[in-house]
C-alpha cells in the first residue's frame, strides 16, 4: 500500500482500536469511514458498517434517515414516527479492493452483488448487516410520503489504493451499474463513483482539516469591536456566491459539516416558513429577497475583509443561523439570478465560550428539539470541566472525554471509544442514574424527547455523568476483548451499568442526582473503576450473575420498562 495512505489507515486503526485486523480489513474500515463522514457529521465506529466476508461483494452500507446514522429497524421506524416530513435519505454502498487496479472482472462481481441485494430477496450469501439493511430499506419504502422528494438517495462507491485512469472499458462498467440502479426506480437521485487513493487521501484530509473559503461581498457595515469579537460585520451578498462559496462541495452537494452548530436542523420545504422563502424566490420580489429574508450568521474564530477588493477570507466557519435559509437556497440555485442578494452577519470569535453564547443566543427565539442545544447548557460546560478534571488525577489509561461541541476532539488522536458526546453521555446517564436502560437502548431522539428536561439539569451533580461514562467505557473494553463473557451480554450494556452502580454500593437505593450525597456516591464508582488492581470486573461479573437469573430479552423487549422492572426486583433479592 502507498506509504501515505497506509500512514493515514494507521492513523484511523489507532484512533478506533482496529490494530489487529488484516490490513485488507483496515483498508474497508478506512474507505467506509470516508465515504459515509460525506454523508453524516455525527460520531461513529466504520466496524459497525463494514460488512463480513460473505456479504455478497458488498463492503459496507450505512443508512442516513434525517441526518442520524440508523443501524437497526426499531430505529428507522422511531425516525418516520415523528411529525417531520420531507426527511432526507441516503444510502450508501461500497466496495473496497486494497489492491491498485480497477479491474472489470471484479466491477462486474461487485455489480452482481450490488443487483443482487437491491432485489431486496437477494439469493446470494449475505450477513447480519446486509440483512439488516434490507429490512431497513424496506420501512423507507413504507414511509415514501415522509421522505424528501418520495425517494431516497444512494450513492455507491468503489475503492481501491491504486489510481483511476478512467479507461473506456472500466468507465462503461460504472455507466452500467448506475443505469442499473437507476432502473430499480427505487431513488431520487444515484450517483457511482469510483475512488482512487489520491481521492480517498483527499477526504480524509478534508475531515481533519479547516475550511477555508472566500467570499466577495457587495457592501458591508463594520460593528463597534466587542469584548472577546475582535471585529464582525453586516454584509450583503449575492445569494449565488453564498451559494457557491460557502455550502456547496466539489461534487456539487451542500457541506453538511458548515451546519454542525446550527442547532436546527432543515425542516424540509415543506416547512411553511421555507414554502415561503421558496415562493419568494420564484416571485417578482425576489430581488427584494435580503429585505424579506432574516438573513443568516457566520461566526468563525479568524477572519479577515480587504476593504479594497471587498472578498472576506473566513477559516473553519459555521453557519450557526440561517440553516433554513441556507438549504433553501442551494435547492434553488438554478433560480438565483444576480438580483438576488442575501444579508450575512460575519462574527469573529476565537473564544469558544463566546461562540456558545453567540449560538444560543441567535437560536432562542423558539424552542428548539434538537438535542445539539444540550451541549450549550451551562450544565454541559460544567460537566466537561468535570471530565477534564478528572483526567488530570487518573493515569492516560483512564482517560475519558466529553465531546460537548460536535468534532471539537476530531483529529487530536484521542481514541473513539473515549469520547462521549452529548447524546451518548445521556444514554450512559438515564441509564445508569436515572434506572432507565430500556430508554438508552432506544433510538436516540426518543431519549431526548421523552426524558429531556432530566438531561443535563443546573442542579445536577457532574460526578453522575462522568461516572456514568467511565463505566460504560470500562465495559465496552471487556465486551471489545471478549473478557468474561463481556460480548454476550453487549446488547444489554446500558442495563449492565445500571447494575453496576448498584453492585458497587451493595443496594439499589441511591440518592437522586441534585442531592448532596450524590458526589460521594460517585466517587466511590469512580474509585472502583479507575483502580489500578481493576476490581470493578468482579462488579461487572456479578451484575451479569443478576442478568443471568432472568431469561434473555428479544430486542424489543431490551426497550421496555418492564424489563428494567424485573432486573431491579432481581438486583434487590441479590444485594439485600
Amino acid at each position: 500500500m502507498h506509504i501515505i495512505l497506509k500512514g493515514q489507515v494507521d492513523e484511523l486503526a489507532k484512533e478506533y482500536e482496529f490494530e489487529s485486523a488484516k490490513e485488507s480489513k483496515q483498508f474497508e474500515y478506512f474507505c467506509n469511514f470516508c465515504v459515509t463522514s460525506k454523508h453524516y457529521l455525527g460520531r461513529f465506529d466504520p466496524v459497525d458498517i463494514t460488512t463480513n466476508e460473505d456479504d455478497a461483494s458488498l463492503d459496507g452500507i450505512a443508512i442516513v434517515i434525517d441526518g442520524e446514522l440508523i443501524t437497526t429497524t426499531d430505529d428507522a421506524e422511531a425516525a418516520f414516527n415523528t411529525h417531520k416530513s420531507n426527511l432526507s435519505v441516503d444510502l450508501v454502498i461500497t466496495q473496497v479492493k486494497s489492491g491498485t487496479q480497477f479491474s472489470k472482472d471484479e466491477i462486474s462481481n461487485f455489480k452482481i452483488g450490488l443487483d443482487d441485494f437491491l432485489s431486496l430477496e437477494p439469493k446470494l450469501p449475505n450477513g447480519e448487516i446486509n440483512k439488516k439493511s434490507i429490512d431497513i430499506l424496506k420501512i423507507i419504502f413504507k414511509h415514501l410520503n415522509k421522505v424528501k422528494n418520495r425517494s431516497p438517495d444512494i450513492s455507491v462507491y468503489y475503492c481501491t489504493s491504486g489510481t483511476y485512469k478512467s479507461e473506456k472499458e472500466i468507465s462503461a462498467c460504472f455507466d452500467l451499474i448506475k443505469q442499473d440502479v437507476k432502473d430499480t426506480d427505487y431513488f431520487n437521485s444515484t450517483s457511482v463513483k469510483p475512488l482512487g487513493r489520491s481521492d480517498l487521501l483527499g477526504i480524509f484530509n478534508s475531515l481533519t482539516q479547516k475550511n477555508e473559503e472566500k467570499l466577495k461581498v457587495i457592501e458591508y457595515f463594520a460593528m463597534p469591536k466587542l469584548d472577546r469579537i475582535p471585529q464582525s460585520y453586516i454584509a450583503i451578498v449575492k445569494a449565488s456566491e453564498f451559494v457557491n462559496s460557502l455550502i456547496t462541495d466539489d461534487d456539487g452537494k451542500l457541506i453538511q459539516s458548515v451546519f454542525e452548530e446550527n442547532v436546527r436542523s432543515f425542516l424540509g420545504g415543506d416547512n411553511i416558513v421555507n414554502t415561503g422563502i421558496h415562493h419568494t424566490l420564484s416571485s417578482d420580489k425576489k430581488e427584494l429577497f435580503s429585505v424579506l429574508n432574516n438573513g443568516i450568521t457566520i461566526v468563525a474564530p479568524e477572519l479577515t475583509l480587504s476593504a479594497n477588493t471587498k472578498e472576506i477570507h473566513l477559516k473553519n466557519y459555521q453557519i450557526i443561523n440561517g440553516c433554513q435559509t441556507s438549504n433553501t437556497l442551494f435547492e434553488t440555485k438554478n433560480q438565483l439570478t444576480d438580483d438576488v442578494n442575501v444579508v450575512i452577519k460575519f462574527i469573529e470569535s476565537p473564544d469558544n465560550e463566546v461562540s456558545n453564547d453567540i449560538i444560543s443566543a441567535t437560536n432562542s427565539q423558539s424552542e428548539i428539539s434538537s438535542e445539539s442545544f444540550y451541549g450549550l447548557k451551562e450544565k454541559a460546560k460544567l460537566v466537561q470541566k468535570s471530565f477534564e478534571a478528572h483526567n488530570q488525577l487518573t493515569t492516560p489509561e483512564n482517560h475519558i472525554y466529553f465531546e460537548r461541541r460536535q468534532g471539537e476532539y476530531r483529529g487530536l488522536g484521542y481514541p473513539n471509544t473515549r469520547i462521549f458526546d452529548v447524546k451518548e453521555l445521556a444514554r450512559c446517564y438515564a441509564a445508569m442514574y436515572l434506572s432507565m436502560p430500556h430508554n438508552s437502548f432506544r433510538y436516540v431522539k426518543t431519549l431526548f424527547s421523552s426524558q429531556g428536561e432530566n438531561l443535563y439539569k443546573e442542579d445536577d451533580h457532574e460526578s453522575y455523568y462522568y461516572s456514568a461514562a467511565l463505566a460504560l467505557y470500562k465495559y465496552n473494553l471487556l465486551i471489545k476483548n471478549k473478557k468474561h463473557d463481556a460480548h454476550l451480554y453487549a446488547k444489554r450494556k446500558w442495563h449492565m451499568i445500571m447494575l453496576f452502580t448498584w453492585c458497587c454500593h451493595g443496594k439499589t437505593d441511591m440518592p437522586k442526582p441534585n442531592a448532596r450525597k450524590s458526589d460521594t456516591y460517585a466517587k466511590k464508582v469512580i474509585s472502583i473503576l479507575n483502580a489500578d488492581d481493576k476490581q470493578y470486573v468482579d462488579y461487572f461479573i456479578r451484575a451479569q450473575k443478576i442478568l443471568d437469573v432472568i431469561a434473555e430479552p428479544t430486542d424489543d423487549e431490551l426497550k421496555r420498562g418492564k424489563y428494567t422492572s424485573k432486573i431491579i426486583e432481581e438486583a434487590k433479592l441479590y444485594l439485600k
